[in-house]
């Protein structure tokens, strides 16, 4: 579902009748392309994306027994794989990153891959969703 103003309850429906919910923004003008491209892969690969206000309605209490183990970094990331990780987030390809930062597609693949065995992840997804448990990527 994409929509500029779903009540919360046909948000809830939607999920619960596992209808892949697709973004929500209260103006177009809040919303940039590349954020609606990102979103759009997001619920291609099975995520459900909207805004924090809205996903908090749908998280459980707070409860210190619900929580796992905290995930870690094997090693941190340099300032370059981080901008590359914000575009994975922004699900960009690696020939797209590595024109937006002006360098060769194998050097956006071998940072892409650096990425994924920092945050030891097996693919872009992972690495992303890591990123923003880590409070590496702010969405």
């Amino acid at each position: 579902m994409l929509t500029s103003d779903p009540a919360i309850e046909i948000v809830r429906e939607a999920s619960e009748a596992d209808v892949v919910v697709g973004a929500r923004r209260t103006s177009s003008q809040d919303v940039t392309a590349e954020q609606i491209i990102a979103a759009v892969h997001a619920a291609a690969a099975g995520l459900q994306v909207m805004p924090v206000e809205e996903g908090v309605a749908f998280l459980p209490p707070m409860n210190k027994q619900m929580h796992g183990p905290v995930e870690e970094i094997v090693e941190p990331l340099t300032p370059r794989e981080m901008d590359v990780l914000e575009m994975l987030a922004e699900g960009l390809s690696n020939k797209m990153i590595a024109h937006r930062l002006s360098i060769s597609d194998h050097t956006a693949k071998f940072h892409v891959n650096s990425i994924l065995a920092k945050l030891n992840a097996g693919t872009r997804t992972e690495a992303v969703t890591r990123g923003i448990r880590l409070g590496l990527i702010k969405i």
